[in-house]
């Protein structure tokens, strides 16, 4: 038997093939060594151009000769850390959006920033040698690199009512008005008749278009001016289709350019996305206090909840703990409340219920605010309920959310649902007022109701008005839908700015709409922010 003859070249197989990894592996790693340098280059370049552009932001000019300026800047930048070189004023290069000056923000990389005018982005977008690439047919690697800057120092977001879901689903997304409700948005009475600001945002997609500068879309639109309802103002952009009433429905402010609607518009970001909140379970940020629930004593009076962090059940307001004046039908009761943390919430009784809120933060930790019928709110100076309530409230999920027993910890919602006679008329904490009370609550002031979002089950916001609705300040529910019916008041006042997954007006109501940033939480934004 002859012997077997030994395999030969084997090795000079497996070399070839490990040869041909090392190489591969060196062309990745040369690929991605040449893409961060490119990146890093393109930084230093949109860094400072981003800046640059913003400081036209502010400027006077149309918005035409704004955005040439900014992108004069860009291209100044770009140039300089040798992008573009030869190419006379970026042209070509604007053209091909490899230099691309945003204003408002409009990519999916500018987050929360986009669509607001207080931002301005830059992107460059450039390319390398591919050595990796070229086995696949690519010659090159390309890179893109983006900046936004801000300047909004002391600025409100210019819109007043803004939609952030992308959905139309019932209930979760889109803008609608109905039942009757006139709404007009306008600028405050003491701003030019034509100052920036008050529009409309709504980032939902639904709806047909025809015309994308007229209210012609039917079905589910994105916003949905319904039935003998209108919407008078300065500029809405719907991302989606506008319904309404064969396009009667919506008007165009007089002293605005026209036309006033732009579909297929830029989605908004979320403006207070990162906003620290004022208390979580674990960090009292605004230092607040921890008030007991009001009682009486004597004959007939019930032991209230403590409000204490293991107490799952809210305030009870009503005549059992808070004082009456007069009987029967004219019976009012009176429940004067004071800033601080409620362990799940307020609920206030039946019957003719008069809350008096001193000036101040209210955070609720669960449970919210259940305010039905007769249930009127102002200050505690009010009396006859004229007098503003100047306050915060934040409404969150307590200590004990989500544990055996506990579900009267978790967020609720917040609902004003008067009737008749009943007045509502609360404004948000404002420069004098939150240094006389407490200056810790003060970089919130501006904000009226703030729906935390960051919750597992975040709870809607439903504000019904009686003989009197007055709201001004910011409301934040940016993971809710937020519902505010003007009832059949001959004027409701509403001046607020309202940022929401979604939101509805309706009530056979006029309801006056005046866009004033000064009643709103300022932006404090101002440099590099993205």
């Amino acid at each position: 038997m002859r012997p077997a003859r030994p395999a030969r070249g084997q090795v000079l197989i497996i070399t070839a093939f490990a040869m041909i990894v090392l190489i591969a592996i060196a062309a990745i790693v040369v690929d991605l060594g040449f893409s961060w340098m490119l990146h890093r280059k393109e930084v230093n370049a949109v860094d400072p151009a981003s800046l640059a552009a913003a400081k036209w932001i502010r400027d006077t000019p149309a918005s035409g000769t704004k955005l040439q300026a900014m992108e004069k800047e860009a291209c100044f930048y770009a140039q300089q850390n040798g992008f573009f070189v030869g190419d006379v004023d970026c042209t070509a290069a604007l053209l091909s959006k490899d230099l691309d000056v945003n204003w408002p923000p409009s990519s999916t990389l500018s987050g929360q920033y986009r669509g607001n005018f207080g931002y301005v982005e830059v992107l460059i977008n450039a390319s390398h040698p591919s050595f990796f690439g070229q086995v696949f047919g690519r010659s090159v690697g390309w890179v893109r690199s983006e900046a936004v800057a801000a300047l909004t120092n002391g600025t409100a977001a210019s819109g007043s009512l803004m939609a952030l879901s992308d959905s139309c689903t019932t209930g979760v997304g889109g803008g609608t008005v109905s039942g009757g409700a006139r709404v007009t948005i306008h600028p405050a009475s003491y701003l030019p008749p034509t100052t920036p600001g008050g529009y409309v945002n709504v980032n939902a997609t639904c709806g047909t278009i025809g015309n994308p500068q007229a209210c012609d879309g039917g079905g589910s639109s994105a916003l949905d001016i319904a039935g003998n309802s209108s919407l008078t103002v300065p500029h809405a952009y719907v991302t989606g289709g506008c319904a309404g009433n064969g396009g009667a429905g919506l008007t165009c402010l007089a002293g605005f350019a026209l036309p006033c609607l732009d579909e297929q518009a830029i989605p908004i970001g979320d403006a207070l996305a990162g906003l620290p909140r004022p208390w979580t379970p674990t960090n009292n940020l605004a230092g607040l206090p921890y008030p007991s629930c009001p009682f009486l004593t004597g004959p007939g009076a019930k032991v209230p909840s403590p409000n204490i962090a293991t107490d799952p059940n809210p305030c009870v307001l009503d005549n059992k703990f808070c004082p009456t004046t007069g009987s029967g039908p004219t019976a009012v009761t009176t429940c004067t409340m004071t800033p601080g943390v409620y362990y799940a919430g307020w609920s206030v009784g039946d019957g003719k219920v008069q809350l008096h809120l001193q000036p101040g933060m209210y955070v609720f930790a669960g449970g919210g605010i259940l305010c039905n019928s007769l249930c009127s709110i102002d200050d505690v100076t009010g009396g006859s309920g004229t007098i503003p309530a100047k306050i915060t409230i934040f409404s969150t999920d307590g200590p004990m959310c989500g544990s055996s027993g506990g579900g009267g910890q978790c967020e609720g919602p917040i609902q004003f649902r008067s009737s008749s006679t009943a007045k509502v008329i609360l404004h948000a904490t404002d420069s004098v007022s939150c240094a006389a009370v407490s200056p810790a609550i003060c970089p919130w002031k501006g904000l009226l109701i703030w729906q935390d979002g960051l919750v597992p089950n975040p709870q809607d916001i439903d504000i019904n008005g009686g003989s009197v609705l007055d709201l001004s300040g910011t409301i934040y529910a940016p993971a809710s839908y937020v519902t505010i019916n003007g009832g059949n008041a001959t004027g409701a006042s509403l001046a607020i700015q309202l940022i929401s997954l979604g939101w509805k007006l309706t009530g056979n109501a006029t309801i006056d709409m005046p866009y004033d940033p000064a009643l709103f939480y300022q932006l404090e934004q101002q440099g590099l922010v993205h």
